[in-house]
């Protein structure tokens, strides 16, 4: 019996994952590599290949057996010798930082959680690991500050939930209700606020499709009105004067696109449902479940909705410091859904786990030069170096990087302080984690994320069991300045 990975190439890291996926399903058999995958000798339970990740199919005597994750990434077409991301639910919203779902459900695979485990990302973003853990029967909790987020991880949740045809049959419901939709005054302070803000953004025909599609999808079914704003809200920035690719907020200098916004959210529901209703043939019927929560991780002592819930695995891809403008790069849609006014954008900002954003930078030093945070030593150390380095040629942007890094590490200690005691004794947790670097007072500064986290899980009850590390894809263009140096997987377990 042989498993065989897919026609893609593979990063030295995910052959890295397979093989520790394959030894940790197939315990009792002997692993031999082949050219094309693992051959596989003695005790051999064939129905576990069906949750390999980076196998395509299992091969017999007899024949060959594609994997769930085989036919999932062969949905529609998509090409087998690239590696597809935006199977299933996951394509539904380009979120930017995403979780790629192979690792997601890789880890799963390789902390050996059975069906029916319990799981939790404190960081769930756009709900990546929470699918992943539905496809494979298992009840996940997220939580993160981003209501967008949280708004595109349910949907997806929701959406792989839906009957059978449900969202194309609404879908030609909405479009009919396009052509009649009127769209009601705003009403009060915030109503006003948010129309004058979407109207500096959008053309004024613009502006009047998307709000009477806005009216015409929230008269559909109510489980189906999720999925169909997310996608109108992902088409949101390319019709706006926004530049589309600048993660910050600047005027666009390219024209509109030529099909109207009407025609591009026809074609991009129609693919996602095409992709759902695929893989709701490959997964008839899906047993787990999963649900995200706007809540700030950095407090989950006051969770009430985990209501005493133990965990059996925790997972997460976190933001690193000064990571990407999350809140800002979306405020469009966060203003168009009625998730936050326009001046809250800001603030909220301001609020998240590796923001670029300082306000109150006196009380911010202070709580730096005193480790208020109580900080272990190394990490409080590190960042009081990088406070001294800085010269007078340092511009606003990197004279802030100690604070905001000293404000990171001890948000991340939070989490880790007020997730342990949710988790089962010796339950694993997976943080998928970039390093970055800085250059103060003309000396560069590597800043090894991976490492420092783990040594912050260990002075918050955590025992750090591996750092394993990842190969980063090259960026280009907007977001080469954002890119990280290098990831790891850092594997820690609640003492």
């Amino acid at each position: 019996m042989e498993l065989v990975r897919h026609g893609y190439n593979y990063y030295p890291y995910e052959l890295e994952l397979a093989s520790r996926e394959a030894r940790v399903l197939f315990p009792y058999a002997r692993l031999t590599e082949t050219d094309k995958g693992v051959r596989l000798a003695g005790k051999v339970d064939a129905a576990v290949a069906d949750r390999l990740v980076y196998y395509s199919a299992l091969k017999t005597t007899a024949k060959l057996v594609p994997t769930l994750q085989g036919k999932l990434e062969r949905i529609n077409g998509t090409e087998s010798r690239r590696q597809a991301t935006r199977y299933s639910a996951h394509g539904l919203h380009e979120y930017k930082g995403k979780f790629n779902p192979q690792i997601a459900r890789a880890i799963l695979n390789i902390m050996d959680i059975p069906v029916g485990g319990h799981v939790i990302d404190p960081f769930c973003g756009s709900g990546t690991s929470l699918l992943e853990c539905a496809h494979l029967g298992m009840t996940a909790i997220g939580t993160d500050i981003n209501p967008l987020a949280v708004f595109i991880a349910n949907a997806k949740v929701d959406a792989l939930q839906l009957p059978k045809g449900r969202l194309e049959k609404d879908l030609l419901g909405v479009l009919e209700d396009f052509k009649m939709a009127r769209v009601s005054k705003p009403v009060g302070d915030e109503g006003e606020a948010r129309m004058a803000y979407l109207a500096a953004w959008f053309d004024e025909g613009v502006l009047r499709v998307i709000e009477r599609l806005r009216a015409a999808i929230e008269r559909a079914t109510p489980g189906c009105v999720p999925a169909f704003l997310a996608v109108a809200s992902n088409l949101l920035r390319d019709y706006s004067q926004q530049d589309p690719i600048d993660l910050r907020i600047r005027r666009r200098k390219t024209p509109l696109p030529d099909m109207s916004f009407i025609e591009a959210f026809k074609s991009a529901a129609l693919a996602f449902i095409g992709k759902l209703e695929e893989t709701k043939k490959v997964l008839p019927r899906v047993r787990g479940g999963g649900r995200a929560w706007l809540h700030d991780s950095r407090e989950l002592d006051s969770a009430t909705f985990l209501d005493g819930q133990k965990f059996d695995c925790a997972l997460t891809s976190p933001p690193y410091a000064t990571a990407l403008p999350y809140i800002d790069t979306q405020r469009l849609s966060l203003v168009w859904l009625g998730l936050a006014q326009p001046s809250e954008i800001l603030p909220l900002e301001s609020r998240l786990v590796g923001s670029r954003e300082v306000r109150e930078k006196k009380k911010a030093l202070m709580a730096l030069k005193e480790n208020s945070a109580g900080l272990p030593v190394a990490q409080a150390g590190y960042c009081l170096a990088l406070q001294e380095a800085l010269s007078e040629s340092d511009g606003f942007r990197r004279q802030a990087v100690p604070l905001l890094l000293y404000r990171y590490f001890a948000g991340m200690a939070s989490v880790f302080r007020t997730l342990r005691p949710h988790m089962n004794a010796n339950a694993p947790f997976a943080l998928i984690v970039g390093a970055n670097h800085t250059v103060l007072g003309g000396k560069r500064f590597d800043i090894d994320t991976p490492q420092h986290l783990a040594e912050l899980a260990i002075a918050n009850g955590w025992v750090h069991e591996e750092s394993v590390p990842l190969q980063t894809y090259q960026r280009y263009g907007y977001h080469a300045g954002n890119a990280v140096i290098g990831e790891a997987m850092v594997i820690v377990r609640a003492k």
